[in-house]
């Protein structure tokens, strides 16, 4: 069981965390559903759920730190062409999830949130192909899925994701202190539950990510468990919050994993 740690000291999640808050959307179109999991007795996570086709596989996307759910309905293009639908999920404190977030949050709420979802995809009649999909920041709960290797999924997606939590925290946020060392924050670490990995992996990453540099992808992609089947995509030219514009070179590699371990 994960606990409360130095790391989630409001001072830290001032630094790590940007959420915005929006209202449930009134009028949404027919194929956009609304998402509502009550994962504890005091936290409800939020997000939507993209319909393409319900015989299609299903990806759960954690999204990156200055996004909510609701703005994946620009990029479903993308997704879309992968031949998939698409679920997005919100942290707590980002769109109407409850609660504020901190950083273990990320790693208690992952397996509640998928479970949930999982019972929602069966009620809801679509096909049982699941893949769960970490960006960025999103990447903590992609690890913390993965490392249970529940029986649903079928493989797990990191795009442009970190390994090292000290290296995040040390690097791209700039916090420091006696309790900041890589021995402290191994429990909070993406490295330690990737190397419990069983299922399929994709990693993608831009060359020219900046601020989770590629470096962080390529350390994903080797720490990985010699029994996993595992990719690694680095893009030419993409950085972190312009790697959708890149579209064929993001699409191509997608459409493969998800048609092959689907």
């Amino acid at each position: 069981m994960v606990k409360k740690s130095f790391i989630d000291n409001p001072a830290i999640c001032n630094v790590v965390f940007h959420p915005r808050k929006t209202p449930i959307p009134q009028k949404l179109e027919a194929d956009i559903k609304v998402l509502q999991f009550q994962i504890s007795k005091y936290i409800t996570i939020g997000g939507f759920f993209y319909l393409n086709n319900k015989d299609l596989p299903t990806i759960l996307l954690f999204h990156g730190n200055g996004e909510i759910a609701l703005e994946y309905q620009y990029f479903l293009d993308i997704f879309f062409e992968c031949d998939i639908n698409l679920a997005v999920v919100d942290f707590r404190g980002y769109g109407f999830s409850s609660g504020e977030p901190f950083y273990s949050s990320l790693i208690i709420d992952a397996m509640p949130i998928y479970n949930e979802f999982y019972d929602w995809m069966h009620k809801n009649k679509l096909r049982d192909s699941l893949f769960i999909l970490g960006r960025s920041i999103g990447s903590v709960c992609a690890s913390e899925i993965g490392a249970h290797n529940p029986d649903g999924l079928c493989g797990i997606i990191f795009e442009s994701g970190f390994a090292s939590i000290y290296n995040l925290m040390t690097r791209i946020f700039r916090v420091s202190g006696p309790e900041i060392t890589p021995d402290s924050l191994k429990e909070y670490s993406n490295d330690t539950r990737i190397k419990k990995f069983k299922k399929p992996v994709l990693v993608i990453h831009g060359k020219a990510d900046w601020i989770i540099p590629t470096e962080e992808g390529i350390l994903i992609y080797k720490i990985l468990p010699e029994i996993v089947e595992k990719n690694i995509i680095l893009i030419d030219g993409a950085g972190h919050n312009n790697i959708f514009s890149f579209k064929n070179e993001y699409i191509t590699p997608l459409k493969e994993f998800i048609s092959k371990y689907k």
